[in-house]
């Protein structure tokens, strides 16, 4: 299961970067929007990787939280760029938030294990 979190985590990272590519080639340079979705995109590469070293250390319960409520606040996000489009299934935002919602179930699990896990120890 730890290897199907990580490769989601990847999976963000890909997106972010391929948002970044995207925001490069049709923006116009140095322009508002343009500084604004590069900094999106930062967000969603750290995103990413704070979700890949989650699924590294299953005990760490504040990293847990940290990416469940970073990563919710992307999904979020992200579909709400797909309803400021017009089309919240164009593939950009929709595949941001299929992967987020899919990396919050799993911050989710390792909080929810992590919390388990500690009350097994104080009723011992």
């Amino acid at each position: 299961m730890q290897k199907i979190d990580r490769f989601f985590g990847v999976l963000l990272i890909f997106a972010a970067c391929g948002r970044t590519v995207d925001t490069i080639l049709w923006t116009q340079p140095m322009s508002g929007i343009l500084i604004w979705f590069l900094g999106s995109s930062l967000a969603a590469l750290l995103l990413g990787t704070l979700n890949i070293v989650r699924a590294a250390r299953p005990h760490d319960k504040t990293l847990a939280a940290v990416t469940l409520v970073g990563t919710a606040c992307w999904a979020a996000l992200a579909f709400a760029f797909g309803k400021s489009i017009g089309n919240v299934l164009d593939p950009r935002p929709l595949g941001h938030v299929i992967i987020s919602s899919i990396l919050v179930a799993f911050s989710a699990t390792t909080l929810r294990e992590r919390q388990e896990n500690w009350c097994q120890r104080e009723t011992l």
